[in-house]
């Protein structure tokens, strides 16, 4: 497995964009490390988000090593306008339960204060076991949202 180069990926501000879609795809046996960073630069650049959907869609032979390829995930110190005043809805597709993923559902949990529901769907081939202990270390955050996990 090979993580994409680093490459400067240039996020533009949309003013008045209130929902986005994202998805991350594995691309030719490779995998994108800075994608959380890029994440919240993307939400820091959407001060009127309010409903936020992210689909990981990557092929389960590329996920088995991924952790070793993550960057370490660091709160910024700035939190995005859109998470501090607007972000009502936030939906998590093929989560994987991945420390880079769990921190940055936390972080969207704990900094939203309009925010209203998180929806987690958890990859099928995690069994009951491993979903159990995501939805644990989900719990644990303290939070003013309501978690939908599955």
């Amino acid at each position: 497995m090979q993580t994409c180069p680093h490459l400067l990926y240039i996020v533009h501000t949309f003013h008045n964009l209130t929902q986005i879609e994202v998805f991350f795809h594995g691309y030719k046996g490779k995998i994108w490390r800075g994608k959380w960073r890029w994440m919240l630069e993307v939400l820091q650049q959407r001060p009127k988000l309010e409903h936020l959907a992210i689909h990981q869609e990557i092929e389960n032979n590329l996920m088995e090593n991924v952790g070793i390829y993550e960057t370490n995930w660091e709160d910024p110190q700035i939190v995005p306008h859109c998470l501090s005043s607007q972000l009502k809805t936030c939906l998590f597709r093929d989560f994987r339960g991945r420390k880079n993923e769990i921190q940055f559902a936390k972080y969207v949990m704990q900094n939203s204060k309009a925010f209203c529901t998180m929806t987690i769907h958890s990859v099928c081939s995690i069994d009951l076991n491993g979903k159990y202990q995501m939805l644990q270390k989900l719990a644990m955050c303290g939070r003013a949202c309501k978690l939908i996990f599955d």
